[in-house]
């Protein structure tokens, strides 16, 4: 059968021309002299300066010294708020909180350094803030605005803060049970007394509830805030200085675009799996017993919610589109062969969870079956993230992918609210990503729709207008990609544009919501996984949750034509619509595979690069060049917006001589200069994905003469991450693709490859099980 040409009209991709990787080689790392620009001050610190601050830092100490008093051995936490334009680490108050004596705990909002203190820290704080003058103490006060202590506001959540204390107290009580998170002090004795005392206190208030371990710091305690837990209680709660925060437990919640229905009768859906079909755990509400046309593609259940809190409805719909997603909508185009079996875990409610149980259950799902490398999660908290934290269970979510290497799926969340969204559209919508969208282990997935209509919100291929859209915290890039969710049509119903799914009673029925486009999403990633093998390389390479994001991601992007960043909060890198794409180039393009293994002070580089002949017109380099880079930094709860530990800068560019003859990287993707490369942090955070585990660069070249093409990385730890870190092991990818129709591009790149002697091996092992058109 002849294959069709991709809408962005290049060639398909062929199983004889697989993707390469290229192994690491430690002679590829080469150190390079680290030089400081430095202290730089930003206001003049004279007396009256000096004096304003220090009436801040004397406020403060007016709570450090009452809390000393009532918890002996408990410092209170100081928050140091830092200008906008000084809070790179490189201008953080670092020296003037270590003459203060004050250990540095973490990091709230952006803008926001935490240290710990008592009554004597105050005092030497005072003191360096009026008389220490040297360059460096200067520039550090200059980079502070305020400091202020930990009190029982800033342990709210914001919608909280500043409200009576009769309407605080009721608004915590609001889903039934707090959650309180303590502050991880580094000493240990210090974070046993904390522990205690909080005991202590709920104890003699004689509040039930439970604690919630973690991997990492002091327990979560989440508390009944019924009938047990009194006024009295809970403001000493919130006085408490070991506490960090205090909130009503977030909850979560299957729910579709639209809830109504509506049964039709095409299908054809596959009744039997392939026999080497791989497995994707589905949890959620759980799939119905009578759903007998899905019973062969479930390979095993577990089950945590009795029938008495589900209705199986939406887990039986998720895991059919795992199953055969275009079977159930009659081969449209726009819709892989998804062909994955479910592993059916019944562990959410049909009408909504709070995260504390979530957690409890996924823990004991993972750990029953530590095989299952994708997990798809269709669920999601009612209201979107906000900008310097990141939410509890995405959290959870990130370190259970760590323990277990496996890679979460996650929905978008769904915007249900009024106005109603159209496309095009501007930023004024509250329909940011919701809890667990936020994890950064996680592929995130938005929705477009399919089908267009006169009727409907959006044209098809466009944003559905329920698709909760970016940034997550700290402007990190999500979703990471798309795909098909159903689409709506006025008032607000699903019936002739929404995904077909398969009912608890065997019939197929619409809906509409990002919890249908995950699936998808999740069953193509666990192909690709498959496809990677499990058997031992003889170059190294292990499968792992990066590389197989970094191959959807990088495949949506090369599907996808350049968007503006507005766009791109709502498409991610776009859809992975065909599976071949994520393993395979077609005849015009030649993709490596890089895993480079990265330390600070150091860089990693590829030179030269191999350029196929045909992409170089008259010694210019005439294409195009997609980058994705995608890695696993360390992480800290503790740190809020500074969550993420670790940046990778990445360029692709020319090797060339400065003036005394030595060889010069000159960036070309991206260029210096461009928006988020350069300027105040920011600003790079907010343009340039600055601290983004997720890197994705491209470029149009109509012609740069260059010789010597080269691949080049590096990376930074955070202020205050601990040395002597394992290299930080990030997966490059890079397609070069010809703009002028040539199709000799693989070939003529595989040609120059082998003529440099890099260590390289095919990256798949297979051909996915889903490229038969039927």
């Amino acid at each position: 059968m002849a294959r069709k040409a991709r809408s962005n009209n290049h060639p398909r991709p062929q199983a004889d021309n697989p993707f390469v990787h290229v192994a690491f080689s430690p002679g590829d790392v080469f150190g390079v002299e680290v030089t400081g620009g430095g202290a730089k001050q930003f206001c003049n610190t004279d007396a009256e300066y000096r004096a304003k601050l220090n009436r801040t830092v004397a406020a403060a100490g007016g709570i450090v010294g009452a809390n000393a008093l009532k918890y002996p051995g408990i410092p209170t936490v100081l928050s140091f708020r830092m200008r906008p334009e000084a809070i790179a680490k490189s201008h953080r108050p670092l020296n003037l909180v270590a003459e203060a004596d004050m250990p540095v705990i973490g990091h709230a909002a952006l803008d926001e350094m935490l240290v710990e203190a008592t009554p004597r820290e105050i005092g030497l704080l005072s003191t360096v803030v009026a008389e220490r003058d040297t360059k460096v103490l200067r520039a550090n006060l200059s980079a502070v605005s305020e400091v202020a202590a930990w009190d029982a506001q800033a342990k709210l959540p914001p919608p909280l803060r500043g409200g009576s204390l009769d309407a605080t107290r009721d608004m915590l009580r609001a889903t039934g049970r707090i959650w309180i998170k303590l502050f991880r002090y580094r000493n240990e004795v210090v974070q046993a007394a904390t522990v205690t005392n909080l005991d202590a206190i709920l104890r003699a208030g004689k509040v039930a509830g439970q604690v919630l371990h973690q991997a990492k710091g002091p327990p979560v305690y989440i508390i009944d805030a019924g009938a047990t837990l009194s006024n009295e209680t809970l403001d000493e709660l919130l006085e408490f200085p070991g506490i960090r925060s205090v909130a009503p437990e977030p909850r979560a919640a299957a729910e579709p675009g639209n809830a109504a229905q509506t049964e039709v009768a095409q299908s054809t859906f596959e009744r039997n799996p392939p026999p080497d079909a791989p497995i994707v755990a589905v949890f959620d509400t759980g799939v119905h017993p009578s759903a007998t046309l899905l019973a062969p593609w479930v390979s095993s259940t577990e089950t945590f919610i009795t029938p008495v809190d589900t209705d199986y409805a939406h887990g039986t719909m998720v895991a059919s589109l795992v199953a055969d997603a275009r079977g159930l909508n009659e081969q449209h185009a726009s819709f892989p062969l998804t062909a994955c079996r479910v592993h059916d875990v019944c562990g959410l409610e049909s009408s909504s969870a709070q995260i504390g149980d979530l957690i409890i259950r996924l823990r004991q799902a993972l750990a029953n079956r530590p095989d299952i490398r994708v997990w798809n999660l269709s669920l999601g908290s009612p209201f979107g993230v906000g900008d310097d934290g990141f939410s509890d269970l995405a959290q959870e979510l990130d370190g259970l992918s760590d323990r277990y290497n496996v890679l979460f799926v996650v929905a978008a969340g769904n915007y249900v609210t009024e106005p109603r969204r159209g496309w095009p559209c501007d930023d004024s919508f509250e329909d940011r990503i919701s809890s667990p969208a936020d994890s950064v282990r996680a592929l995130t997935v938005g929705a477009i729709t399919h089908i267009g209509s006169p009727v409907g919100y959006v044209a098809a291929g466009e944003p559905a207008s329920y698709s909760r859209r970016g940034p997550g915290p700290v402007f990190t890039p999500k979703p990471d990609v798309v795909h098909v969710g159903g689409g709506l049509e006025t008032p607000w119903t699903p019936q002739a544009l929404g995904i077909k799914v398969l009912h608890p009673d065997n019939s197929v029925a619409r809906g509409a919501g990002t919890s249908f486009a995950a699936p998808i999403v999740a069953a193509m990633a666990a192909q690709t996984w498959h496809a990677l093998g499990t058997a031992p390389r003889q170059h190294g390479l292990s499968p792992s949750p990066t590389l197989i994001k970094a191959l959807m991601i990088h495949s949506a992007e090369l599907a996808s034509p350049p968007r503006t960043p507005l766009h791109r909060r709502y498409y991610g890198a776009g859809v992975p619509s065909d599976p071949m794409m994520v393993l395979y180039d077609g005849p015009d393009s030649f993709t490596l595979v890089f895993e480079a293994d990265l330390s600070p002070g150091t860089k990693w580089r590829k030179a030269p690069y191999p350029i196929p002949p045909s992409l170089l017109v008259a010694g210019k380099f005439r294409g195009e060049v997609v980058m994705t880079a995608v890695y696993a930094p360390p992480l800290d709860g503790a740190a809020g917006a500074e969550y993420v530990r670790a940046n990778v800068e990445l360029g692709f560019g020319l090797l060339e001589p400065d003036e005394d003859g030595e060889l010069q990287f000159n960036g070309q993707v991206p260029m210096k200069g461009e928006e988020g490369t350069d300027g105040l942090e920011k600003a790079q955070v907010e343009h340039g994905g600055k601290w983004s585990p997720v890197k994705i660069h491209r470029r149009v070249f109509a012609g740069v003469t260059g010789a010597s093409w080269a691949l080049q990385a590096s990376m930074m730890r955070r202020a205050n991450e601990p040395t002597g870190q394992d290299p930080l092991r990030t997966i490059i990818i890079v397609t070069l693709r010809s703009v002028d129709g040539h199709n000799d591009i693989y070939n003529e790149g595989v040609r120059a490859l082998a003529a440099l002697n890099w260590i390289t091996q095919p990256l798949p092992v297979s051909v996915p099980i889903n490229i038969t058109v039927r």
